[in-house]
C-alpha cells in the first residue's frame, strides 16, 4: 500500500497544523455562521468628491452647450425697431423696416438721392432712421387722409365703396397697389371705386368717428375690416393690462439702440432659455387678453362695440346703401391650434344678431403658414399675398 505526501507541509518544525488558522478567517464559513462580510479594501470616494464630479461635469455639458448655441447661432432673432414717418400735415408716410428679407420694400434709403426726395416731402426724419432702418415703404393720403391720391366727385353709374379699419385695413408695411382696398378696386372693373380710408392705431370708435366724415365722400358700400383688438376697453379692463406682444408686432425683440447685439459675456444659452420661456408666459397672456375682451372681463367695453357698429350699419341703410364686416384673423397658429376662434364666433354672432352682414375671412386662412403672410418676421401684418386673399374674400360679397 503507498504512502501520501503531504505537499503542503513545512519542512521545518512549526506549530500545530491541526489547530484552526486565526491568521486567514475563512469568508465563505464567516457569512455562513451569519458573521458580516470582511471590509473592502478598495479606496471609496468621499462624498464632496462625488458632488466635485457631478458640479464638474455640469459645468462642461453648459460650456459645451454654451458654445453650440454661440457657433449655430441659435439665439432669439432680434430686429432695429421699424417706424412709421409722417409729415405734420398727414399727406405723405414712410413705413421703413431693417432688411428686406422677401425684397418687396419699393424704397431704398440708403441712396442719398432718395432721402433728398423725402427731406423735401417733409420726412425729415429719415436721415435719423436711415442707417437701422433703411428700407421702406412709402404712403401718400388724400385730403380725407384716405391712403392714395386725390379724390374726385362720385362718378354716375360706378359704385363707390369706402373701406375703414386700422392699419391692416390701411396696409402697414404693403404698397399702396398691393393693398386689399386697391385688389378690390381692379377686381370690380369700371364700375368698382374702393376708396381705402384705413387708420393705423385707430380702434371702433375712431373708425365710427371717422366713418362719420368719410360720408362726404358718398358711400355706396362700406366695408370695415375688423381687427381682433378693436373693441372699446373700460377702465378697469385697460388698466390691468401688462401684455408685451399683441401678436401683431414682435416688441419684446425689437431695439432702438445701437447694433442690437448681446455683449460677448451675456451667456446665450441663458438668454435662449429666458427668451422661450418669456415668450411662452406673454403668449399666454396675450391670448387670454384678447379672449377676455369680448367676455365678462370687459363688458362695458364689448357692449360700447356692439352698439357702435350697429350704428354705422344703421346709418347706411338709411342712405340706402350697405355696410359689411370682414373679420379678419390674426397671423398665428393658423395652420395648428389658432389661439382666437372662440373670438371669431362671438363677434360674429353679436353683430350678425344685431342685424350686422358679416364676413369671417379665419376660413380662407385656415392649415396656412402664418410666417409666409408677415409683412416682415418682425411685423405680422398681413403681406401682399394675405392682402390679395383678403380682398378676393369680400369681392365674393359685393
Amino acid at each position: 500500500m503507498s504512502e501520501s505526501t503531504d505537499t503542503s507541509a513545512p519542512d521545518t518544525p512549526g506549530p500545530d497544523t491541526s489547530a484552526p488558522d486565526t491568521s486567514a478567517p475563512d469568508t465563505a464559513a464567516a457569512e455562513a455562521a451569519g458573521a458580516p462580510p470582511a471590509a473592502d479594501d478598495t479606496p471609496v470616494p468621499s462624498k464632496s468628491k462625488k458632488v466635485a464630479f457631478a458640479l464638474g461635469a455640469t459645468v462642461f455639458f453648459l460650456l459645451l452647450a454654451e458654445l453650440l448655441v454661440r457657433v449655430l447661432g441659435l439665439g432669439p432673432s432680434r430686429w432695429a425697431h421699424p417706424w412709421h414717418l409722417e409729415t405734420d400735415d398727414k399727406r405723405h408716410g414712410l413705413d421703413v423696416y431693417p432688411d428686406d428679407p422677401r425684397d418687396v420694400f419699393e424704397v431704398d434709403l440708403r441712396e442719398e438721392s432718395v432721402r433728398a426726395e423725402y427731406r423735401a416731402l417733409g420726412l425729415t426724419e429719415v436721415d435719423e432712421r436711415y442707417e437701422a432702418t433703411p428700407f421702406g415703404v412709402s404712403f401718400r393720403y388724400s385730403e380725407e387722409l384716405c391712403r392714395g391720391g386725390d379724390i374726385g366727385p362720385k362718378r354716375e353709374g360706378v359704385t363707390r365703396v369706402v373701406t375703414v379699419g386700422d392699419s391692416f385695413t390701411e396696409g402697414q408695411g404693403v404698397a399702396e397697389a398691393s393693398t386689399f382696398s386697391a385688389v378690390l378696386d381692379d377686381l370690380g372693373g369700371p364700375s368698382r371705386e374702393v376708396l381705402n380710408c384705413g387708420r393705423r392705431g385707430y380702434d371702433v370708435s375712431d373708425v365710427a368717428g371717422f366713418f362719420e366724415r368719410q360720408l362726404v365722400l358718398e358711400p355706396d358700400i362700406v366695408v370695415y375690416a375688423y381687427t381682433l383688438n378693436d373693441p372699446e376697453q373700460s377702465e378697469a379692463f385697460a388698466a390691468r393690462q401688462t401684455f408685451l406682444d399683441d401678436w401683431i408686432l414682435d416688441r419684446r425683440r425689437m431695439f432702438t439702440d445701437g447694433a442690437g447685439e448681446l455683449p460677448f459675456w451675456k451667456p446665450r444659452l441663458w438668454t435662449l432659455l429666458t427668451d422661450r420661456l418669456e415668450g411662452a408666459k406673454v403668449a399666454d397672456e396675450t391670448t387670454r387678453w384678447y379672449q377676455e375682451m369680448v367676455q365678462e372681463p370687459n363688458a362695458d367695453g364689448w357692449l360700447e362695440t356692439q352698439e357702435l357698429i350697429e350704428e354705422m350699419h344703421r346709418t347706411m341703410q338709411s342712405r340706402g346703401g350697405r355696410f359689411l364686416v370682414a373679420i379678419q384673423p390674426l397671423f398665428v397658429n393658423l395652420d395648428g391650434d389658432y389661439p382666437f376662434e372662440s373670438v371669431h364666433r362671438t363677434v360674429a354672432e353679436a353683430l350678425r344678431n344685431r342685424g350686422v352682414f358679416v364676413v369671417d375671412l379665419l376660413d380662407d386662412f385656415r392649415d396656412m403658414d402664418a410666417t409666409a403672410l408677415w409683412v416682415h418676421p418682425a411685423d405680422r401684418h398681413p403681406n401682399e399675398f394675405a392682402h390679395r386673399m383678403i380682398a378676393e374674400s369680400i369681392d365674393d360679397e359685393l
